[in-house]
């Protein structure tokens, strides 16, 4: 069978033996001639390369979610908080980034313990607080270096109307509600 292998056509998987295909390659445990210390050669653009965070083993048989530069991991829902609204980002990634908001107090900044995490040099680590509450969305900025700016205006506190452009940082954010 290994050498009959024809990576355009595909192949069957023999448990016993392992998967021989050498296209794909899971980056974060090191695999034979990988050097000590799980040091990676360099990338091979012509094949596949499934990356683990931290390196944790990655299964790629499972569906992997883009955590890139610049976006927050995505949270469970808090207990007992109903989602009330979002903030979607396409200066994050092309694609679109969108973040949950949910009764009560929703946090925004660079620091990890916050709500919504934005890796930008321009965002202070507590920069700007949501509150939504008798349903109303009001916003806070928290004496943030940089500002807050809403529809292009520089303003430390309000309430959000749905379609708003929130800018922290050099994030842009559309707030959108339920």
């Amino acid at each position: 069978m290994s050498g009959n292998f024809d990576p355009k056509k595909t192949q069957p998987y023999s448990g016993e033996e392992g998967p021989k295909v050498d296209r794909t390659r899971i980056i974060g445990t090191p695999g034979p001639g990988e050097g000590a210390g799980g040091v990676q050669p360099p990338l091979d653009p012509k094949r596949t390369q499934v990356v683990g965070t931290g390196g944790a083993a990655v299964d790629p048989g499972k569906t992997q979610i883009y955590q890139g530069p610049g976006v927050s991991p995505q949270r469970p829902a808090p207990q007992n908080r109903k989602l009330v609204g979002w903030l979607v980002s396409f200066t994050l990634h092309p694609n679109g980034v969108d973040f949950r908001l949910y009764e009560g107090r929703n946090t925004i900044g660079s620091r990890p313990d916050c709500d919504i995490v934005l890796q930008d040099a321009q965002v202070s680590g507590h920069h700007l607080t949501i509150l939504y509450r008798a349903g109303k969305y009001r916003f806070k900025d928290e004496l943030s270096t940089n500002g807050t700016f809403v529809n292009g205006e520089m303003v430390d506190e309000g309430e959000l109307k749905d379609g708003d452009i929130l800018k922290v940082g050099t994030v842009e954010l559309k707030f959108r509600t339920v």
